[in-house]
């Protein structure tokens, strides 16, 4: 009777998702589940109702979602979701079973990139499509400082510097992965509470819909003076955050050998169970990205961590990263490796023998800080079942998992890296990608199809290229915190040597595959090639290679009309001008040091405008807008002030990261966001390549510091639109008119 019970709600919550979707009336849509599905779904319609069959709440979703793409009636998608726009046709039967049983969704920085001050209307859409995408399982790290300050509450800390401790929501997921703490002014009882409301919402919803919420475990983390509130623990100071040489302080670790940690890490699942309840998966790295256990054996801190977890929540899995030479086998070969399953991030670091004994899953890791770059290897991921469906399946391969690191982007490669749930062999994507775009756009077009076919040779080719830069050495210096003076760069060697060292002390091979990203973004520089530091520091292609396919998909916009196309065609000028950047500065790189300076301001003109009709496009799509970054932020605030502190750390995450000591990491969640571009990006450019002329007239120059440049900016109480403006077609097609006269120019 319960068993019928449970299956009626979860039909219940699967036909509710459906109609959230399609937009369907109620009476058009009905779910069954069936016991003799172990995983999959059959879909038909007939007279105008749909009839969907499947093993759960979360494959019955799954399963419209391909019904919706095969028959082309709507179209459901990471971003521009249709809904049923026609008739529903008489279909006999769109069916699947999945061929990799888990199913992981999100980096754990998500939490930081995308999703800090999203709502419940915006989780409640996420969660559907997750569903659709047939996830079984998402990290989740949204309200876990609740834990967190009950947690040590109950040893002896004040509220007070708990919230501090804390920092605010843009930067909690790297409190989780022991990476810092004391970010900014902290956060407030009031959004503690708010967020773990939330929280609630969002598990229940994930629960309804068949997908587990990873949460994080306790790994020892502890807020600073520990020792001074539990006399016999043994904390392990744990150095700056990348190995200990760059980036903020990371958190002290409670040494799991010992008997303190056993005893706190019981409280902390005992508050995780009253918040949250235990959902049975727990994210623990021990290490992460540095730190050192204090001479304590690595194995038994890895025992004491499990023997914790699996006291407080018997049945459950350790989930762990495989990054940056983390989980060494010492550690696998210490624990019980049934109780454990192993997300591989890139999909590089598992051997022939997987991981050695534990389950593992497959990742991807096509984006870093949530940049708005065109990325993804779109053959690679196509032919990835063949991994699992052939007779050489590694050992241990159990699932996949997408761990790029902000999620609202590239919605192609969120789309077919998620339809290998159901494929039993490798992706045709002649097949794969006419049928999304049509899909996708309302209708089948031969000069859409010709855009892509172009993407898919460019932006979307494979994850690494042979070209490569080095830094400039303006950048150097800015990394260094050094003020950057254009009639004196000296650089900063130390930077680029210990960048380097990073490099080979976080990667045991190759350094994970990267994009390149924006020099629009990027520091000023004549030979500015990249904004962030993860990357080529070059592009994979022609700077003028996508021009053809903004004119395809400009004609195909003549004709069809969807929110999937207006994206598209929105991120596709986005990244011209981006590409076409570097054509148009190192124009104004070869007239400066011909010191022409009649061909240096008319270069320089072109840059900047180039840069405003970037923005301009960018106002037209609601998905890229700074200004509704900064809304959800401000939304969050209900104390005196509290909404402009949360907007001055939305906007620092995207620019400097963090405050003094996180230099190292400024531009590395780089955005081309309306707004951003225009007024902080433009205003560098503006403010640099003024410097660089009075070098040209024998002028006086300024040192700029580029941290406080940006702490300026974000402290300044500037409003910006958080809804979209103008017309989509009429904005690219100024990007294309410009692109073009600057690359044949």
């Amino acid at each position: 009777m319960i068993e019928n019970q449970h299956a009626v709600s979860s039909a219940g919550a699967a036909e509710a998702a459906i109609r959230r979707l399609s937009e369907l009336p109620t009476e058009a849509v009905r779910v069954n589940l069936a016991a003799d599905l172990e995983d999959g779904f059959r879909v038909s319609s007939v007279g105008g109702h749909l009839t969907v069959v499947a093993s759960g709440a979360g494959a019955a979703v799954a399963g419209y979602a391909a019904y919706a793409r095969r028959t082309g009636v709507a179209h459901v998608s990471r971003i521009g979701t249709r809904p049923v726009d026609r008739a529903l046709p008489d279909v006999a039967d769109v069916s699947a079973d999945a061929t990799i049983g888990h199913r992981v969704a999100y980096n754990l920085t998500v939490g930081g990139y995308t999703t800090p001050y999203w709502n419940w209307a915006q989780w409640e859409h996420e969660i559907d499509l997750l569903a659709a995408s047939g996830v079984t399982a998402a990290h989740l790290t949204l309200g876990q400082e609740l834990v967190y300050l009950k947690t040590f509450l109950r040893c002896g800390y004040n509220e007070q510097e708990l919230l501090r401790w804390l920092g605010p929501p843009s930067h909690q997921p790297w409190l989780w992965l022991n990476n810092i703490q004391n970010h900014g002014r902290g956060t407030s009882m009031t959004l503690v509470e708010d967020r773990a409301d939330l929280a609630r919402r969002v598990i229940e919803r994930m629960r309804d819909l068949g997908i587990v919420a990873i949460l994080p475990g306790f790994s020892g983390t502890v807020p600073p003076n520990f020792s001074a509130h539990w006399a016999d623990a043994h904390t392990v100071p744990q150095g700056r955050w990348f190995k200990g040489m760059a980036g903020p302080l990371r958190p002290d670790w409670l040494d799991s050998t010992t008997g303190p940690y056993a005893a706190v890490a019981e409280l902390f699942y005992a508050e995780q169970r009253v918040a949250f309840g235990l959902t049975g998966m727990w994210a623990v790295d021990l290490m992460h990205e540095g730190g050192n256990t204090g001479g304590a054996d690595l194995g038994e801190a890895a025992r004491g961590i499990q023997r914790a977890m699996t006291a407080a929540d018997p049945d459950s899995t350790w989930v762990m990263q495989a990054w940056a030479k983390n989980p060494s086998r010492e550690l696998l070969e210490a624990v019980d490796s049934d109780r454990v399953v192993i997300v591989d991030i890139t999909g590089e670091d598992h051997r022939e023998d997987g991981f050695g004994g534990p389950e593992w899953m497959l990742g991807i890791l096509p984006n870093y800080g949530g940049k708005t770059v065109l990325y993804g290897d779109l053959e690679d991921v196509a032919s990835l079942p063949s991994r699992w469906c052939g007779d050489d399946r590694p050992p241990g391969l159990a699932g996949i998992t997408d761990m790029a690191e902000g999620v609202e982007n590239n919605p192609v490669l969120w789309d077919l890296f998620h339809d290998l749930s159901w494929a039993n062999r490798p992706l045709d994507l002649d097949k794969w990608l006419p049928e999304w775009t049509a899909a996708r756009y309302g209708g089948a077009d031969p000069k859409a199809d010709e855009a892509w076919q172009i993407l898919l040779r460019t932006a979307y080719g494979p994850w690494r290229h042979g070209a490569q830069d080095g830094l400039p050495a303006e950048t150097m210096q800015a990394l260094a915190g050094l003020p950057v003076d254009a009639a004196a760069v000296e650089g900063a060697p130390e930077v680029a040597a210990m960048i380097e060292l990073l490099g080979s002390a976080m990667a045991e091979g190759p350094l994970p595959y990267a994009s390149t990203d924006s020099v629009i973004a990027a520091v000023p520089s004549l030979d500015a090639n990249q904004a962030s530091l993860n990357g080529p520091r070059a592009a994979a292609y022609p700077d003028g290679a996508l021009i053809p396919a903004l004119q395809a998909l400009l004609d195909a916009a003549d004709r069809l009309d969807t929110p999937g196309l207006s994206y598209d065609l929105v991120d596709l000028a986005r990244q011209v001008a981006d590409d076409v950047a570097r054509t148009a500065l190192r124009k104004i790189a070869v007239a400066g040091r011909a010191r022409d300076l009649e061909a240096y301001d008319s270069a320089v003109q072109r840059f900047l405008e180039l840069i405003d009709v970037q923005d301009a496009v960018l106002r037209t799509n609601e998905h890229f807008l700074l200004g509704k970054w900064l809304a959800d932020a401000q939304a969050w605030g209900r104390a005196a002030g509290e909404g402009d502190y949360l907007v001055e750390e939305a906007k620092r995450i995207l620019t400097s990261w963090g405050y003094e000591d996180s230099i190292v990491l400024a531009e590395y969640a780089n955005h081309s966001w309306a707004g951003l571009v225009v007024d902080y990006y433009r205003s560098r450019w503006a403010l640099w390549l003024d410097e660089v002329r009075a070098t040209l007239v024998g002028g006086t120059t300024k040192a700029v510091d580029w941290y406080l440049h940006a702490d300026r900016w974000i402290r300044a109480d500037t409003t910006y639109a958080d809804r979209p403006t103008g017309n989509a077609r009429s904005a690219a097609a100024a990007v294309l008119k410009l692109a073009i006269h600057i690359v044949e120019s």
